[in-house]
């Protein structure tokens, strides 16, 4: 029976859903194939480009030109050249649908690839009624889950952060805390879905929101070490949870540090403070080339990008962006699409992916008409040695049916 996914509320989204930038030192994107002669296909992709988060993910359209040029330098799709045009919405969500309707009406997208914004929910009946896909983006987005024109590319919220609590549980952590952002009503949501979480697995749980422009975390840290916390979930952008790390070390409180998802990006491994954190993500570990699939990857960005894989700005959040990319691939594969193709026969050719890891890059995706499921896998990784390594190998965990049983994935099932 087909999976209907529904009730949004059960799935969180992370403060760096909300969050995302772009860098004022953003470098000009590569230029277009030579090559090839005959009409784009366009997509479109909103972004939150400017902002309190352009420090920490000003490169996500970046990443997203890198991967059209690297489609277009391989040939394209069908001979076709893809053009990905960026909508940048600052972190004004009131131009969101204006954004899209403009991607859609008047540059001819196709479908919306890789949105890094907090926003979809604003738009989601426009591209409803226009049949438009989403593809990608952020897997915490809880309106992956509502809509079946949004097309998942990534384990959920709700299961990261459920593996998240398992994970503390089986650290030997008692008390699980988490540090929220306070910017967007959305970032609320993970509360709820942490705090049910961690009383499925047996540990305690206390919580407050944090703003972004906080001068500092101490009565935050203090807060949490009056509370008993002793393993503190840090679920904002990068940048804000590097800074609680580091203050809650000012004053002599050092929890078990975690994190998860569009939280995690390479600022973790500047700090001392970060040293150990623990993290659940819900795709392949962007941050160990040592993983074939993720090195080349990393390779090929940089190749039009020079470092930017090593950069403060690469991020879960801007891996995913080249994760839907390679998805819309994919589909493309599946369709045959070419630049007179429609929306819906890129729909056709998602409908037609089933247990698809996109080469290693995420746990098994199926969109089929008689079995649209969610993944129910995530990845394991730590900050060692100043360094983000992948624990397991690299390889993904998967939630048995006992814990699927949970009531966190009762109305998502």
């Amino acid at each position: 029976m087909r999976t209907m996914w529904r009730q949004a509320a059960l799935a969180a989204a992370v403060g760096a859903l909300v969050l995302s930038g772009c860098s004022a030192e953003q470098e000009q994107s590569p230029k277009p194939s030579t090559t090839l002669t005959k009409p784009a296909i366009v997509v479109g992709t909103v972004c939150g480009c400017s902002g309190v988060s352009a420090p920490t993910h000003g490169r996500v359209d970046d990443v997203a030109q890198a991967w059209a040029a690297s489609v277009n330098d391989s040939g394209g799709i069908n001979g076709h050249p893809v053009e990905v045009i960026v909508k940048d919405i600052g972190q004004e969500p009131s131009k969101a649908l204006a954004a899209v309707k403009s991607l859609v009406e008047e540059d001819g997208a196709v479908a919306i690839v890789g949105p890094i914004t907090g926003t979809t929910g604003s738009w989601r009946q426009y591209v409803e009624e226009k049949g438009i896909p989403v593809l990608g983006g952020v897997p915490s987005d809880a309106t992956f889950l509502a809509s079946d024109n949004f097309y998942l590319a990534g384990s959920p919220n709700p299961v990261i952060t459920y593996g998240l609590a398992k994970l503390a549980r089986e650290e030997g952590t008692t008390k699980l805390g988490v540090v929220y952002c306070s910017e967007s009503p959305v970032c609320a949501d993970s509360d709820a879905l942490a705090g049910k979480s961690a009383v499925d697995v047996g540990i305690g749980y206390f919580s407050v929101k944090a703003a972004a422009a906080a001068p500092n975390y101490t009565a935050v840290c203090q807060t949490m070490k009056n509370e008993g916390v002793d393993g503190l979930f840090l679920a904002h952008i990068t940048s804000v949870d590097v800074r609680i790390a580091e203050d809650c070390h000012k004053i002599g409180y050092e929890p078990q540090f975690y994190s998860s998802a569009g939280a995690v990006g390479n600022e973790f491994m500047e700090s001392p403070a970060a040293e150990g954190l623990l993290f659940t993500q819900s795709n392949a570990p962007y941050y160990d080339p040592s993983v074939p699939v993720v090195g080349e990857a990393r390779e090929a960005i940089d190749s039009y990008y020079e470092g930017l894989t090593d950069s403060a700005q690469f991020s879960a959040v801007a891996f995913d962006s080249w994760i839907a990319g390679k998805l819309f691939e994919a589909a493309a594969d599946r369709a045959g699409l070419t630049s007179d193709s429609t929306p819906a026969d890129v729909a056709r050719g998602l409908g037609e992916i089933d247990g698809d890891t996109l080469g290693g890059l995420a746990p098994p995706l199926t969109y089929s008409d008689t079995d649209r499921s969610y993944p129910t896998c995530y990845y394991v990784g730590e900050v060692r040695d100043g360094q983000l390594e992948a624990r397991d190998g690299g390889n993904s965990i998967c939630l048995d049916e006992s814990d699927l049983e949970s009531e966190v994935f009762a109305t998502i099932h």
